[in-house]
């Protein structure tokens, strides 16, 4: 039974990946490189090259074993070639960006140890010198948070009025100039944070208000990471319940989120993601 068992394993792992000869095996895509712009001058800057790839596997049924032949990769950037600082062959490549290269689009090249490779054209922009930066230092603290988030306000009455019963006044909620109370608020959520972020490098995320009033939030919220550091640990004011800012991490390479609270404790938390350490 042991030995039948294993065979199915065998046939299992043969059916998605070939045997040993590399040409029989799809070629790997790229998926994504961030981030995607930087100035045209970036020196030792790291970007993060996401790829899809097959491997070829052995059968060892003597040893009960399969052996993935895995193997590293290279990257080029047009013809320059990147030196490669990690390389995941499940598909993360961290690498830094050739000196040399003038402002444009350029393509990026990824070949595996087998020799297979992937071309992404115009995943990488270098910006001219001049041009709007896009990924600037983390903005300044957010303020104080409870200058909006008022608490309990003398009267809920907004001057509403009930045309259905003889024009009597009744209360129509809050508006948006209203103060925020408890309640108003029941969470936040961030929007997915995707991809490989390297630590000390900063990265952009956002941020929204949840509940009755979400729209009418535009307070600030703290920052808390489930490991390390987050800079700023503030980010606001909000606009009508979204928050847009850039953030940096300091952490030890690994899994990591990020949390957000108001001022009345209403939380959110982000998804996990992986943080590589700066170099």
């Amino acid at each position: 039974m042991m030995r039948a068992g294993l065979a199915t394993v065998g046939l299992a792992v043969l059916a998605w990946a070939c045997s040993g000869d590399p040409a029989a095996l799809p070629d790997p895509t790229i998926v994504s490189v961030e981030p995607a712009t930087l100035p045209v001058n970036t020196r030792d800057e790291d970007v993060t090259v996401r790829f899809d790839a097959r491997y070829s596997v052995a059968v060892d049924y003597g040893a009960k074993k399969v052996d993935a032949r895995m193997g590293s990769g290279r990257v080029w950037v047009d013809e320059l070639e990147a030196t490669v600082s990690s390389f995941d062959p499940a598909g993360v490549a961290i690498v830094t960006v050739p000196r040399g290269l003038g402002a444009g689009s350029h393509a990026v090249r990824l070949r595996l140890e087998d020799g297979r490779e992937a071309v992404a054209d115009d995943a990488l922009t270098l910006r001219p010198a001049g041009q709007e930066v896009i990924d600037p230092p983390p903005a300044e603290d957010g303020g104080v948070l409870i200058l909006t988030d008022a608490g309990p306000i003398s009267s809920d009455f907004d001057g509403g009025v009930d045309t259905t019963d003889g024009g009597q006044r009744v209360d129509a909620g809050p508006g948006p100039d209203e103060p925020m109370r408890e309640g108003d608020v029941t969470g936040f959520s961030f929007d997915a944070i995707e991809g490989t972020r390297v630590s000390r490098t900063p990265f952009v995320i956002t941020v929204r208000a949840l509940g009755p009033r979400a729209g009418h939030f535009q307070g600030s919220v703290e920052l808390s990471a489930s490991r390390g550091t987050v800079t700023p640990s503030k980010i606001g004011p909000c606009e009508v319940g979204v928050c847009n800012a850039y953030v940096v991490m300091d952490a030890p390479a690994g899994n990591v989120r990020l949390t957000a609270m108001n001022s009345f404790g209403a939380t959110g938390e982000s998804n996990t993601f992986r943080l590589e350490p700066a170099r």
